[in-house]
């Protein structure tokens, strides 16, 4: 569908009294109303810089000014100013009310309005204040301003963490740096003393726990994905370390384990530490997802392939869907195979259990054979099998790369959530040096045993050779005496190895000690992120119903999110104009049609119809 950028002119019933002109557009036209309706008795010359002080070009003389002011019935009297004060009636059909002729983000406005008219908002603050209850009554003698706040005090302050990363402040220090919208979004600005100590004052509440159950949706769907990110952390003082790297170090950090799902929609969240593998933990996390969400079925990448997890999960009643590694099988010989479809790319699917019976692995498998290219196998345990259909296991595995993988991108992108919050640490017992002294004392206790083995070894050849020696043996004695010769080299050796690992672990030296992440914050702004990316998505989901075409999120946010505009307000509509200068032409129609599909959803603020229009900067 050909879309033409066009400037659409406002109906007779919603325009502003001013039409754009061949030397003012609307915009110029609104400030110049702007400015006679503050002061009507303005002499047009000072008119004209008033409007060039507003940062508004206008190449006009004053004897169009003049015009324009006889057509608006504002021109001025003849004669000097009167000094009673009284100035004449200006025009009250329609006038305009405010003029914002440069506002940065104007898609995040329009985001924020849809934002209030859901009333997306309220839940968080509800739960806020149910936190703030319950830390009064357990704490009757705590006393901060947080415990004080009023649920508009409440509204802002979340509200600019939440809209923080869509104008490009991911860290709080940047909001005293950065330029930001928040004037024009919030109705004030702020300064990150102001944030860091809410964010202090949250952690202390233990909001994340509060609004953890804000993230679920009316219905949590049927099916659970799961995967981890990892955020590197900047630190002199010693902390575990895990499978974090950055410039070529191994980083200490946290990692964020997070459930979605098959709609994409963020379920869940807990961090751990980074040298904690997943494995000891998905188990406990899981349980504790499915008991929030009621959906016993996990997808989840061969982190955790393995039959004890499968056990695991089996055990806790839940179901688990992952794929084998390559070096498990060997194509179809290893299993006892059943034919379950065979598709027009010439894919065969297979179902069926191991070619050798494996009585301790509960484990069902489906394998895919494509025409060309490598065999590769799903797993699931026996709530899988119950549940789905084993055809659609290749498809629901398939799906977690775009659910989570590119999810996590986008989040990194504009939701700032591999961004470091809080500084405070845990100081605990090394772990590190925990499990080398545990490895250690495993190898010294099996060296141990090594050397006693080869002392009775030594003994017995060393007896042999006494017995030869009595004896007068001649070529036995030789043989005899070269085993013992050997058996002592052995024994040599199986010392040292003892002696070298005993140095070991007296190198490892005393208990040390090493510091993990306080995560509380952490905790509460990676919520903040999964509730904006859900925001983002069902915002998209309504915009996308009323749009003929596909458009990406990323899409919309460098299109409409990121660029600027001017707003007017007028008292019975507000006008958006949005600015298409340097967009290309295919850009441009895209953001026509987005900005008609903005329009069909009917957007509101303070009660009053939302106008969204396209301009080019004037030349």
């Amino acid at each position: 569908m050909a879309l033409a950028l066009h400037k659409p002119p406002l109906t007779e019933a919603s325009s502003l009294p001013l039409e754009a002109g061949r030397k003012l557009g609307a915009v110029e036209l609104a400030v110049v109303w702007q400015v006679l309706h503050e002061n009507p008795q303005c002499p047009s010359r000072v008119v004209r810089d008033q409007v060039i002080q507003r940062q508004v070009t206008m190449n006009v003389s004053v004897r169009h000014l003049n015009r324009l002011r006889a057509k608006w019935k504002l021109n001025r009297p003849k004669g000097r100013p009167r000094q009673s004060g009284l100035s004449r009636p200006v025009c009250a059909a329609r006038a305009l009310v405010q003029v914002t002729p440069h506002l940065s983000f104007v898609g995040v406005h329009l985001f924020a309005r849809w934002l209030d008219q859901q009333g997306c908002f309220t839940p968080v603050v509800a739960r806020l204040q149910q936190a703030i209850a319950a830390y009064q009554h357990r704490h009757p003698d705590a006393d901060f301003a947080l415990l004080h706040h009023r649920d508009q005090t409440l509204l802002g302050r979340w509200q600019a963490l939440f809209f923080a990363p869509l104008v490009g402040i991911e860290q709080l220090t940047r909001f005293d740096t950065h330029e930001h919208p928040f004037e024009t979004l919030l109705g004030r600005g702020y300064h990150s003393s102001t944030l860091s100590q809410f964010l202090g004052q949250l952690e202390r509440i233990d909001a994340a726990e509060a609004l953890m159950p804000a993230l679920m949706p009316q219905t949590a769907g049927q099916i659970t994905y799961v995967d981890g990110v990892m955020i590197a952390y900047w630190s002199r003082l010693p902390m575990h370390k895990g499978k974090i790297t950055m410039l070529g170090r191994i980083m200490a950090g946290s990692q964020a384990l997070i459930a979605h799902n098959e709609k994409g929609h963020a379920l869940f969240v807990a961090y751990h530490p980074p040298d904690v593998h997943i494995s000891q933990v998905i188990v406990a996390y899981c349980h504790q997802v499915a008991k929030a969400t009621g959906v016993p079925l996990f997808v989840i990448d061969r982190a955790v392939n393995a039959v004890a997890m499968a056990c695991a999960f089996d055990k806790q009643g839940l179901g688990l869907l992952c794929m084998l590694d390559d070096n498990e099988y060997d194509g179809l010989a290893s299993f006892e195979v059943t034919v379950i479809d065979r598709r027009a790319d010439g894919t065969t699917l297979y179902s069926g259990k191991w070619s050798v019976p494996r009585p301790d692995d509960p484990r069902h498998f489906v394998i895919v054979e494509p025409a060309e290219g490598k065999t590769l196998v799903y797993w699931g345990t026996p709530t899988v099998q119950a549940t789905l259909e084993p055809s659609e296991w290749p498809r629901v595995y398939r799906e977690r790369n775009e659910i989570q993988e590119h999810s996590f991108k986008s989040m990194i992108h504009h939701g700032a959530l591999k961004t470091n919050y809080g500084r405070k640490k845990l100081v605990g017992p090394d772990r590190h040096q925990q499990r080398a002294r545990a490895t250690l004392e495993q190898s010294l206790a099996a060296a141990y045993k090594r050397v006693d083995k080869k002392a009775q070894e030594v003994k017995v050849q060393q007896t042999k050779v006494v017995e030869s020696e009595s004896k007068g043996h001649g070529k036995r004695l030789d043989q005899r005496r070269r085993a013992f010769a050997r058996s002592e080299k052995a024994l040599q050796e199986a010392q040292d190895k003892h002696t070298k690992l005993h140095a070991q672990a007296a190198a490892l030296g005393p208990p040390r000690e090493r510091a993990d992440r306080d995560v509380r914050k952490q905790t509460i702004m990676t919520l903040r992120t999964l509730l904006l990316e859900n925001a983002l998505m069902a915002f998209m989901s309504v915009l996308l119903g009323h749009l003929n075409l596909k458009v990406s999120l990323d899409c919309l946010l460098k299109i409409l999110f990121e660029r600027s505009g001017t707003r007017m307000e007028t008292d019975c509509h507000i006008v958006y104009w949005v600015n298409t200068a340097g967009l290309s032409t295919a850009y441009q129609r895209l953001l026509a049609a987005v900005v008609d599909g903005l329009s069909a959803m009917d957007l509101r603020e303070q009660g009053k119809p939302i106008h969204i229009r396209l301009k080019g900067l004037s030349p």
